[in-house]
């Protein structure tokens, strides 16, 4: 990531914490059948089931009935999963699950530190296939248009409660660039739309926080649904790897070095020029970063490339590099004297400074590191 976000409180962070109580003080508790009565510790819960149970709703029915539905879905699903806790006769494989829970939500840790081992479904399905079936089930729909949690009764998750988080959460984060490229604009409070919300560790995967917001991140289209898409920037299945975590307080400064290969800057290519990404001790971290967002070139065994770098575009489109080159060019080539190469001079000096103003714009980044390679390489040289 070129920078992390701040991370907000708010209204919406109560969905998980009703997550957590059926976890801690239901599900893992469960002896006998479930009644209304599992639900005493937490008495607004208690009134949403009770008020969800008595909506009407024929499951059998091919009648359209989205409200009956999401109500019937809700309620039911506490039941399933209670029943399949219930089942659990290994008190350590509860004990593992306790772990899973607290791991799997604390997504900076899965992020930072490999020792911290989470669960995926098809591990928990190798374990307990029924357990899995239901929560994959129940947690799978929990974010998006099928969720029970647009419901009045919850707030409204998608009409409400993502765009009032969204509104706040971009008051906080006014940047109005993408953290994940740092190409894109990100769509702030002043437009009419929002940018979709990506699940860094996809929800498809990891169960159990799937409406943990310090796992949901809004993100440009290009970098959710044309890059990351449902990728895992931990790895775990495959390997496990370090990740930016994307509310991390501290980041490391991610550091651009150009190299020009060619003198043929009005028409260059990828092959003319090179472009190295690093940040200090967080070289696992950059990497996965690349692999996630395409962010560096990916090269097949014979070296012919498989994909460019986002960041090539900087440089090759013809109105950048070669208008970035030519703007500093024609004051050198129009200067008469050496007053005028030192106007030239200053004129360069002031481009550049410019550039430095917003840090997290990579295309300043690039572009001064471009313009830097430019007068170090003598292409600025003109003879009065």
């Amino acid at each position: 990531m070129i920078f992390t976000y701040q991370y907000i409180k708010h209204d919406i962070e109560k969905l998980q914490e009703i997550l957590d109580f059926l976890f801690y003080d239901v599900w893992l508790v469960a002896e006998g059948p479930f009644d209304i009565e599992k639900l005493n510790g937490n008495k607004d819960l208690k009134d949403i089931y009770e008020e969800l149970g008595n909506i009407d709703y024929d499951p059998t029915s091919t009648k359209k009935n989205q409200k009956g539905k999401s109500a019937y879905f809700f309620n039911s699903s506490i039941e399933n999963i209670y029943n399949e806790f219930a089942k659990i006769n290994d008190d350590n494989f509860k004990l593992e699950l306790i772990d899973f829970y607290s791991i799997n939500n604390d997504i900076e840790s899965l992020c930072s530190n490999k020792l911290k081992t989470p669960i995926t479904y098809p591990e928990l399905k190798a374990r307990n296939p029924d357990l899995e079936g239901a929560l994959y089930n129940f947690y799978s729909k929990l974010y998006g248009n099928e969720s029970p949690f647009n419901l009045d009764i919850f707030g409204k998750l998608n009409e409400v409660l993502i765009l009032s988080h969204y509104n706040s959460f971009m008051m906080a984060n006014d940047s109005g660039i993408c953290p994940f490229c740092g190409i894109y604009p990100i769509d702030g409070n002043y437009v009419s739309t929002r940018e979709a919300y990506d699940h860094y560790l996809p929800k498809a995967i990891y169960p159990f926080n799937s409406i943990n917001f310090k796992n949901l991140s809004p993100m440009c289209y290009k970098c959710n649904s044309g890059n990351k898409s449902t990728n895992d920037p931990i790895n775990h299945i495959k390997g496990r790897k370090l990740a930016f975590y994307p509310y991390a307080n501290n980041h490391s400064e991610i550091e651009f070095q150009f190299e020009l290969l060619s003198k043929n800057v009005k028409s260059i290519t990828p092959s003319e020029y090179t472009l190295s990404i690093s940040a200090p001790a967080k070289n696992e971290e950059i990497e996965t970063w690349k692999r996630i967002f395409k962010t560096d070139r990916k090269y097949k065994a014979d070296g012919s490339i498989e994909y460019y770098s986002r960041y090539d575009e900087l440089i090759c489109n013809k109105h950048k590099a070669k208008e970035w080159f030519e703007d500093i060019f024609d004051y050198y080539e129009n200067a008469k004297s050496i007053s005028d190469i030192e106007d030239a001079d200053k004129y360069y000096e002031k481009v550049v400074k410019a550039t430095t103003r917003n840090p997290k714009l990579v295309e300043n980044t690039i572009k001064r590191k471009f313009l830097e390679e430019c007068k170090m390489k003598g292409l600025f040289n003109i003879n009065p």
